[in-house]
């Protein structure tokens, strides 16, 4: 039997499913949050009054849904800063549970709690009280998801020894963050119109932790005790990953894909409202997300059929589904510029075309990550996975703060 602290040749396969199955809850909380929140603080006129205030500025009127963007803004504000102290924490930790799961132990409780808060507003009605809470809780929950979820995926690199095991497992993790955002996409929108978003909050926050703590157990003795903290200052370790030219060639790249895939996915809700007309917006999204999700597996099957033949490496096939996404992201404002019936069907279509170049958001950047946090360990003798894939996740979440915003 494997003792505490040392890395095995292989994560067994059970080890494997549990510690990747974490995006079952990982996925659904996220997708929810990210399709919902806007529409939550800010609904379209016809759907009810909005949760936060708007408000005037010299004289002029400041509409509710751009009052809602800057309080998403203010959330990020702070993680933008927090996400690469706390990778940088997590490299640096010693203890008897090694580098990682002392963080994730502890701040995955908070993860979950402040996940479930953020949809419990204190007054009914645009009050300025229920914008304080909701960044506050907002922050609480990206600093609590930072130190949980990062120490988490900077444990990639440690479990998977060898190339194949590293693609075996993120093959895993796709897996699980589709039916993850189905969950989030498709099902939050029918348990949204049944319950209200504080009880489909709670439920994804349950399962959340749920998954979680199965992916810790599955870690537990195989997370390496042994390596040495990295001993780099901060802001000497933050300029030197920026100046790694693979990651500076990789993270632009994936910042703007996700904006893109992510301005979709917050339009959707408005989408099935002002352009197909639809009254049962929750529904209708899940419809719409469904099929981006059915575009999001078919892709996925075809990239994995791709690598099996080992002639195509993954920085080739994820360059190939940034240009396919920049081409097929648009067709959704084509939806009623042809002929105004059957909305919901050309929805439908255009969802799942747009879904297909997805597929590499969800399957291939934690390998890259995982690659070249690898290729600088081998440079500079020290390993500093958190600060890699936190720094990634700041310059990512800096973006969206931008558009949603816009």
């Amino acid at each position: 039997m494997t003792e505490p602290g040392q890395q095995t040749a292989r994560l067994p396969l059970v080890n494997k499913l549990f510690f990747t199955a974490d995006h079952v809850g990982l996925q659904a909380l996220s997708y929810f949050r990210q399709q919902w929140v806007l529409f939550f603080l800010a609904p379209p006129a016809i759907e009810g009054a909005t949760r936060v205030p708007d408000v005037m500025v010299f004289g002029f009127p400041i509409d509710a849904v751009v009052v809602a963007g800057s309080l998403i803004f203010l959330g990020r504000f702070v993680d933008a800063f927090t996400d690469p102290l706390i990778g940088w924490w997590s490299d640096r930790t010693h203890s008897r549970w090694g580098r990682r799961i002392p963080f994730i132990l502890f701040a995955t409780p908070f993860y979950a709690l402040f996940g479930a808060l953020v949809w419990f507003l204190p007054m009914d009605g645009g009050s300025w009280w229920n914008a304080i809470y909701f960044v506050l809780m907002l922050e609480l929950f990206f600093i609590s998801a930072t130190m949980s979820s990062g120490a988490l995926e900077a444990l990639v690199p440690e479990v998977t020894p060898t190339a194949g095991d590293r693609m075996n497992l993120i093959s895993l993790i796709f897996l699980f963050a589709v039916f993850g955002a189905g969950l989030g996409l498709v099902a939050g929108g029918f348990i949204k119109d049944a319950y209200g978003f504080k009880i489909t909050g709670v439920i994804f926050a349950v399962v959340a932790l749920v998954f979680r703590s199965g992916s810790l157990a599955a870690v537990w003795r195989h997370a390496r005790r042994d390596v040495p903290p990295a001993r780099v200052p901060f802001w000497r370790g933050f300029r030197e990953t920026l100046r790694n030219t693979q990651f500076l060639s990789f993270v632009p790249t994936f910042v703007m894909f996700t904006t893109g895939a992510g301005v979709m996915q917050g339009w959707i809700p408005f989408f099935a409202v002002a352009v197909l007309l639809q009254d049962k917006e929750g529904a209708t999204s899940s419809f719409l997300s469904t099929s981006v999700i059915g575009g999001v597996v078919l892709a996925g099957i075809i990239i994995w059929l791709i690598f099996l033949t080992g002639k195509v490496t993954k920085r080739r096939v994820y360059g190939v589904c940034l240009i396919a996404s920049g081409l097929v992201f648009p067709l959704f404002s084509l939806a009623g510029v042809v002929s105004s019936e059957h909305l919901v069907t050309q929805g439908l279509i255009f969802a799942f075309i747009a879904g297909m170049p997805m597929a590499a958001v969800f399957l291939l950047p934690k390998g890259l990550t995982a690659d070249i946090a690898d290729y600088d360990a081998v440079i500079r003798n020290e390993r500093r996975e958190a600060l890699f894939y936190s720094t990634h996740t700041s310059l990512r979440r800096s973006r969206t703060r931008c558009r949603r915003c816009c």
